[in-house]
């Protein structure tokens, strides 16, 4: 089975790639940045699965599975999609949709998703892996899968310091509301991003030193604290990723006062064999 994946963003395009070849029945994996996109490769690359995002830049995926249907394309369409509403599935599976995996999810989510739909057994929720109750192995246990390496993580007295640079990941509940806050030490942010975009841990090292990331690190980091919305709250409500942003060492962080003002707050050092570890702090609010 040959799969096209359509999705504006590249770290995205790579994490659902690499988990559709490690499942036996795909024998092969196209990718379109857009829908647009998609619609020209089509005709030129026939494959028996679209798996595509909802929101993306000019054409969304619920436009492009209408216009597919209306011009009598019938090839399985799924949705990879931070949206879960009723009325988004409602309007997923009236165009003509298949099944929906809905992010964040893990490579063990997606793969039993994927088999599902060719078992005949699709649906409109994802599948959820058992897994530790300890929120530290959770963690680990996330992150691992996102990388496919061993992470470790343990419980650490202290979040991030202010002399080190560092990134934050804001997100919302279901109403809209503040929810939680993400705070991760640049080395072990870069560490994740190059080993989740296959670049090695010098590159890893390089830009922990610069105390930056470059758009493609940034952007796959984006897809890790994403992941991370599974586990930022203690209470395990489902949270939605906002936004992310990079600080420089010494520089106060915006959420600084709600962050001190929390309710609770975990701290964790996580470690990448080869490519570093740093402290990472999660924040409910």
């Amino acid at each position: 089975m040959r799969v096209l994946v359509v999705d504006d963003s590249r770290a995205m395009r790579m994490i659902v790639s690499r988990e559709l070849r490690s499942i036996d029945a795909v024998s092969g994996v196209v990718e379109a940045d857009s829908a647009e996109a998609a619609i020209e490769l089509l005709p030129v690359e026939p494959v028996d699965l679209i798996l595509c995002d909802w929101n993306m830049g000019g054409m969304s995926g619920l436009e492009l599975l209408e216009a597919l249907r209306a011009a009598e394309w019938t090839v399985p369409f799924g949705f990879v999609t931070s949206e879960s509403s009723e009325a988004m599935q409602r309007s997923a599976f009236a165009a003509g949709a298949a099944f929906l995996v809905a992010k964040p999810f893990t490579g063990a989510d997606l793969a039993a998703k994927i088999e599902g739909f060719l078992a005949g057994q699709s649906g409109a929720t994802t599948a959820t892996s058992g897994g530790p109750t300890d929120r530290a192995a959770m963690v680990a246990s996330l992150l691992a899968s996102l990388v496919r390496m061993p992470v470790a993580v343990v419980h650490a007295a202290e979040g991030p310091a202010r002399q080190v640079a560092r990134w934050t990941a804001d997100y919302a509940d279901a109403s809209g509301d503040d929810a939680a806050i993400c705070v991760v030490e640049t080395p072990i942010a870069s560490a994740l991003s190059a080993a989740l975009t296959l670049m090695s841990p010098a590159v890893a090292a390089e830009w922990a030193e610069s105390g930056t990331l470059p758009d493609i690190l940034s952007e796959s980091f984006h897809e890790v604290t994403n992941v991370l919305a599974k586990v930022v709250r203690t209470d395990g409500e489902r949270c939605i990723l906002r936004s992310v942003a990079g600080f420089a060492a010494g520089e106060k962080l915006p959420e600084a006062d709600r962050i001190a003002a929390a309710p609770s707050s975990e701290h964790f050092q996580v470690s990448l064999a080869g490519y570093g570890a740093g402290l990472m702090s999660l924040v409910t609010l």
